[in-house]
């Protein structure tokens, strides 16, 4: 897994073309949500890298990259995170999908710098963590942070799978391995990221944003219920909506077929254009 220094620390990320090697395909990164990494998309890499160099970035202290000194954690400097990101590899322009909060941090990118970004697929994404979700996430805790404290990484993410709406896992293998990646992530990141996506809601920047856009909507979702799902799709300007029928939160998990089939037809729908 290749790696950058930039900002003061290290970013862990994946990087795969298996596209003809004389072209020089279009980039696609993927970002995602809170407590994942990279490997979780890893079954999108034999679909999406036999045309497009697809990159997987592990969001500061997520999977391999490092915290650095980043305190206090900030909306903006999560985007900008990106932005040096793709500076630091040379890349102009990018299909962006941001999967859960991820698709928070993506919205921000595109409305700041909508000329970098190709298209927008907003997977599973809430525009916020309300005060309703944050109280879920507390579960028996006075509040988020103070799990996140108690429980640490590995302890809360074994009670949140058990959860409805959430990871759901089929087997014990796939719940063991979810697991031990999720552990990955720092507390110290979590209760970072979770006070920034708790304290910013991106709701007013979707009128305003002017890339085309695809919103993959669960319909099982506990963190991104359908009919915020549809009215998010509503209040960005000439925005698809799929819907995904999945298990639970994770579409682009168990359901990876419809999602690409979804995302192809968009990327498609913009290359008519051109």
């Amino acid at each position: 897994m290749p790696e950058i220094s930039h900002g003061g620390y290290t970013t862990h990320y994946e990087d795969d073309n298996f596209s003809t090697p004389w072209q020089c395909p279009e980039v696609v990164l993927i970002q995602h949500g809170f407590g994942r990494n990279a490997n979780f998309w890893w079954h999108w890499v034999p679909p999406i890298a036999s045309d497009y160099r697809l990159i997987r970035r592990d969001l500061r202290g997520h999977g391999g990259s490092s915290d650095g000194a980043f305190t206090p954690w900030t909306f903006d400097g999560l985007v900008e995170d990106l932005r040096d990101f793709c500076d630091t590899l040379d890349i102009e322009k990018i299909h962006l999908i941001g999967e859960s909060t991820g698709g928070m941090l993506s919205v921000g990118f595109a409305h700041r710098f909508p000329e970098r970004v190709r298209s927008l697929t907003l997977c599973n994404a809430p525009t916020t963590i309300n005060e309703d979700g944050q109280k879920f996430f507390a579960g028996n805790h006075g509040s988020w942070q103070d799990a996140l404290k108690t429980l640490g990484a590995k302890g809360w993410f074994e009670w949140l799978v058990q959860q409805p709406g959430t990871a759901a896992p089929e087997t014990a293998a796939e719940r063991k391995w979810i697991l031990a990646q999720m552990a990955r992530t720092s507390t110290q990141a979590m209760i970072g990221y979770s006070h920034v996506i708790s304290s910013v809601d991106v709701a007013p920047l979707l009128p305003e944003l002017k890339v085309p856009t695809l919103v993959l909507a669960p319909t099982r979702s506990s963190a991104a219920p359908l009919d915020a799902q549809r009215a998010m799709a509503n209040d960005i300007p000439g925005a698809r909506l799929a819907i995904i029928d999945s298990r639970g939160h994770e579409t682009y998990w168990d359901r990876r077929d419809d999602c690409i089939a979804a995302w192809r037809d968009h990327v498609a729908s913009i290359d008519a254009l051109v």
